[in-house]
């Protein structure tokens, strides 16, 4: 009987561990499904004319059947959402590494802006990519649009900035960016665009043209090496190339 039942156990014990290893082999393969997906809208959203991709679009670039889609996703306004994730994740994770070393919210709210522009600057991809997968209300991502609301906030707590609210910043902020960014990836502004863009937001704010001059002409510092692997897409810009030692054209 003693040996029925450690039998018993065994099997169980091997079919247990039979399940267990199926299902990290379907979570593994869903995840580089979900992953293909986002890949592609990256490839389709990822163009100056993307902004009119479908659904269909993006699934014939993925290779695969429309019902894979829908696996993952329940339309498209929740794949664009995920995408933002992807896109801003771990590329805001750094930039807040290096705003954590700045005690103004002035020049955070500067190097935030300089760093997005310059990588849209290197990276044309990513930027329409930014572009075109935008949500209203939650321009560049819930996450960037939350963190840029703080900064603001702060800012006139510390009566750094002159505007009425933190959210009337945050919509000069994120409307003149994402403007700007669009100017970027076409390709027909100069190499100091992000730091002319930078200080006229700060005048917006309140700033004089002195101090938002020099905080704006201020040496950049090269973002830190962030953990690439966790980046689904592979055509992220090289995060480290963005800033360096010396600063940019001064702005006009």
């Amino acid at each position: 009987m003693a040996e029925n039942d450690d039998s018993q156990l065994s099997t169980l014990g091997y079919r247990t561990a039979g399940s267990g290893r199926r299902a990290e082999i379907g979570a593994a393969r869903r995840a580089r499904s979900r992953n293909t997906l986002l890949t592609a809208a990256f490839t389709c959203f990822g163009q100056e004319t993307g902004q009119a991709s479908r659904i269909e679009d993006i699934c014939k670039c993925a290779g695969v059947a429309r019902g894979t889609f829908y696996n993952h996703f329940d339309d498209l306004e929740q794949l664009k959402y995920q995408l933002q994730e992807e896109l801003t994740g771990e590329f805001d994770r750094a930039v807040h590494l290096m705003l954590a070393a700045l005690d103004s919210p002035a020049e955070q709210t500067a190097v935030a802006i300089r760093y997005y522009l310059h990588a849209a600057e290197k990276n044309p991809a990513w930027g329409w990519a930014m572009i075109h997968s935008s949500a209203p209300g939650h321009t560049f991502g819930e996450t960037v649009w939350h963190n840029s609301l703080v900064t603001i906030r702060r800012g006139l707590d510390q009566g750094v900035f002159s505007i009425s609210t933190a959210e009337i910043g945050r919509d000069i902020l994120m409307g003149a960016v994402a403007a700007a960014m669009v100017s970027i990836t076409q390709g027909c502004t100069p190499a100091d665009y992000p730091e002319q863009i930078a200080r006229h937001i700060l005048l917006a704010f309140g700033m004089s043209a002195a101090e938002a001059q020099q905080i704006c002409t201020r040496p950049l510092p090269a973002l830190p090496a962030i953990a690439h692997e966790k980046i689904v897409i592979a055509s992220m810009p090289a995060l480290g190339e963005i800033g360096g030692p010396e600063p940019p054209g001064g702005g006009r």
